[in-house]
């Protein structure tokens, strides 16, 4: 590469990791838009939350299924119109939440005998959570071949980074606009700026690249096909022993993640190990230093292609410290310390999460392995909360902290299995 063109190769990187990172930050940021606002839809709409737990449940569900088949879409068609087309399904399903009281009411001066409104609700939000699964199939797919691939975790860890700065901002933001408005406004405008993202992507097309050429067929020069047109060759893959491992491997991460995420202050307070302020404090603590180990984990999976031993390491310190939390009761200094090491370890293993996916991915399949591994993220997410309900139910909070360290085991399991590497 000659010293012109490396930096006009460099500015082409960072405009298509912009371009892909907005959309990513805003598939969080939506997400997070509704819990804040439940305390208005509540009151406005006379919905229980019950009714908006489920809102929040139907989200998830219906991402996490439909991104195996927008996985195989991907590898068909091409990530750019999937991933354009996505975006704006899910900015306008989001939006068009903000209109189902209206649409509701109207409905009802017609003379249907019943207020639809809570049904209209679940049907944009099952429209959004179906524009949503696209961003991990068609995303990876981008960045796959459009980076530099001396920069791709870097890459990575600063999409990934995008997520969580996404979910980070979504409540504020919110309810600032619902502060200025009200909640229906608010998500209108949360959906518009989907929309704007969508034709920033769109006038960028040329830009976005991957390793699909859409309504042609390209040979793996083994007799198969690369662009995802052979379906069972592609069920096949997904349900290999190294898919089903990775598999395994995003699911656990979740558990983990959502645990600490949601149990970690009710843990350490029904263990006496902190009050809730500083249990308060030691999440945060972890939340911090996880977003600054995303970004770390870039720069040292740059450096390594042994991201096998990075995830691993980073098991066992997590494993350790959570197991340190009971059997140890560490005071205020030192829980925050350990917590914020765990959170570090906690992000450094996204990268190399994701490189390890992308080195086992055949080409022309990274939609697919993508859609299908992230799957287990929701599916992790389904299942760790009511687990560890369970045992907070029972009386055992130490339980908490076992049950981290047990998916951190699996976890390492998952990567300790030899998977191949794929050209």
């Amino acid at each position: 590469m000659t010293s012109a063109t490396a930096p006009a190769e460099f500015r082409q990187d960072i405009k298509v990791l912009g371009l892909i990172s907005t959309g990513h930050l805003l598939s969080h940021y939506y997400y997070l838009t509704l819990p804040p606002l439940f305390v208005f839809i509540n009151a406005d709409l006379d919905l229980s939350f019950t009714e908006l737990g489920v809102m929040m449940t139907l989200l998830y569900g219906v991402a996490g299924v439909v991104q195996v088949p927008v996985g195989f879409l991907v590898d068909r068609v091409g990530a750019r119109i999937v991933l354009t087309g996505g975006l704006l399904i899910m900015s306008v399903g989001f939006g068009l939440v903000g209109l189902a009281p209206a649409l509701g009411q109207g409905l009802m001066t017609l003379g249907l005998p019943f207020d639809p409104t809570y049904g209209i609700i679940l049907a944009f939000l099952t429209m959004a959570a179906a524009g949503h699964s696209v961003f991990h199939p068609a995303d990876y797919a981008i960045l796959n071949s459009s980076i530099n691939p001396q920069r791709m975790a870097r890459a990575f860890s600063i999409h990934t980074f995008s997520g969580h700065l996404g979910s980070a901002i979504a409540p504020a933001t919110i309810l600032f606009l619902a502060g200025l408005t009200n909640w229906k406004v608010a998500l209108m405008i949360a959906g518009a700026l989907g929309v704007v993202t969508m034709f920033a992507m769109t006038s960028q097309w040329n830009s976005l690249h991957d390793d699909v050429l859409p309504g042609k067929k390209k040979s793996d020069g083994k007799g198969g096909e690369t662009n995802g047109g052979n379906s069972q060759a592609g069920i096949r893959l997904l349900l290999s022993r190294p898919m089903l491992l990775f598999f395994l491997f995003f699911a656990a991460l979740t558990m983990m993640s959502s645990g600490v995420h949601s149990f970690l202050v009710v843990g350490l307070v029904g263990l006496e190990v902190a009050p809730l302020e500083l249990a308060g404090t030691a999440l945060s603590a972890y939340l911090f230093a996880s977003a600054a180990g995303i970004l770390l984990g870039g720069e040292i999976s740059d450096r390594t292609e042994r991201h096998d031993l990075v995830a691993m390491v980073a098991f066992v310190i997590t494993a350790a410290v959570m197991l340190s939390v009971v059997w140890a009761r560490p005071g205020a200094v030192v829980l925050i310390a350990v917590m914020i090491l765990a959170g570090l370890v906690q992000g450094i293993i996204r990268p190399a999460r994701d490189m390890m996916v992308r080195a086992a991915s055949p080409k022309g399949s990274t939609g697919k392995v993508f859609g299908f591994v992230s799957a287990g993220i929701a599916a992790g997410g389904a299942i760790s909360p009511t687990v560890f309900g369970l045992f907070m139910d029972a009386g055992n909070p130490a339980w908490v902290f076992y049950l981290m360290a047990i998916f951190m085991g699996i976890a390492l399991f998952s990567v300790a299995m030899p998977k191949p590497r794929h050209q």
